[in-house]
């Protein structure tokens, strides 16, 4: 059986242990610390704090995934089915239900899990008062006991209308919840540093940054090879490090590529960097269609661009010879062309360099 997992979270024995950054975790968490965690996207984030909070002692978890939330009313709804996957009691719910009533809350089953879970009406839950009932609702019932309350993509609530306020609102029930820590994960760094860097932002400083980079590379080198190992596979180091230049040493990408390479691989192998490029196939033949879908929204233009950027990078994209790369004739269209990119969500700016969201897709552009 394939043993490894991407795009979504891990624990057990999938989970890459980060020894250092669990016990930062934990020491703040017992302390009622609030921790903002930022990190690029498919860091291990979500796992990395839900396999520390779960092996806590008497701390109980509260989880709100808010990616893309919508608007008020869908964040209301987001936080009170976390509160009902808080503690799903018969007794409890029917609390929840009492405390959200002006929200016309709705009890049913998940689909999905088959747990009880709490809905609240859309339309009753378009103000920003309805925010502060669930978020006395949460405040009151976390209070009663040890909690950690996880807040995922959090940077995502500036989206919505009314964002800024929606903050503020945030921010004025948390500061007074003295007993509970709050962990904040974000992925969008820019937005993550205005919501907690900026000194005019509600939230300046209001908790312990915690930054979640790259995991330890001989740990994670021992860790897949364990992996491989399951299955009488092989791993050397240098096709390891082949794997992790090309994911750009992104866990869950390097994941990825490791669960396509074991598909092309048999038991009792010594996996090759050959095997590694035919893992990439195997990811091109499954993304395919999605990648020329991106492409065929772009203008030649901005397709020349990517391209130069996957072939020469993007440290350096308003050089001479990028230019000359992309055939373009000055640098204000390369950045119209990059914005453009950034806005579409094929690449985005990091420590001095434009990088491709999905390097699998940078591969595949490299070879057309």
């Amino acid at each position: 059986m394939n043993p490894f997992k991407y795009g979504e979270t891990v624990d057990g024995e999938n989970f890459c242990r980060r020894p250092e950054l669990a016990r930062i975790l934990k020491g703040y968490v017992e302390s009622g610390q609030n921790v903002v965690m930022q990190g690029e996207r498919r860091m291990g984030k979500t796992s990395l704090v839900l396999e520390t909070v779960r092996g806590m002692k008497g701390v109980a978890m509260f989880h709100a995934d808010l990616f893309c939330v919508r608007d008020t009313a869908d964040l209301c709804h987001r936080l009170t089915s976390a509160l009902a996957r808080f503690e799903n009691s018969a007794g409890f719910l029917e609390k929840i239900v009492q405390a959200l009533a002006r929200l016309r809350p709705t009890l049913s089953i998940d689909p999905n899990t088959g747990t009880p879970t709490v809905s609240v009406d859309a339309k009753a839950a378009t103000d920003l008062t309805s925010l502060e009932t669930v978020l006395d609702a949460i405040i009151a019932h976390t209070a009663k006991r040890k909690s950690c309350v996880i807040l995922d993509e959090f940077q995502d609530i500036l989206d919505i209308e009314d964002g800024e306020r929606v903050i503020a609102i945030m921010r004025g029930r948390i500061q007074l919840d003295t007993k509970t820590s709050y962990i904040f994960l974000g992925s969008v760094r820019n937005k993550m540093t205005d919501i907690f860097m900026h000194p005019n932002s509600p939230f300046y400083r209001g908790a312990a940054p915690l930054p979640v980079g790259e995991i330890d590379v001989d740990d994670f080198y021992k860790f897949l090879a364990s992996r491989f190992a399951t299955g009488r596979r092989r791993l050397s180091r240098s096709t390891f490090d082949a794997i992790r230049e090309i994911a750009r040493n992104t866990p869950g990408d390097i994941q990825e590529l490791c669960d396509a390479i074991w598909d092309c691989t048999r038991n009792g192998q010594t996996i090759a960097k050959a095997d590694v490029r035919k893992g990439l196939n195997v990811i091109f033949s499954r993304e395919r269609d999605h990648y020329e879908i991106f492409i065929r929204r772009l203008t030649a233009l901005q397709m020349r661009v990517l391209t130069a950027i996957a072939s020469k990078g993007g440290q350096e994209v308003f050089s001479a010879g990028f230019l000359s790369a992309a055939s373009v004739l000055n640098a204000a269209s390369v950045k119209r062309a990059i914005d453009r990119l950034v806005s579409d969500g094929l690449v985005f700016y990091n420590d001095r360099e434009y990088r491709f969201v999905n390097p699998f897709f940078r591969e595949w552009l490299k070879r057309l």
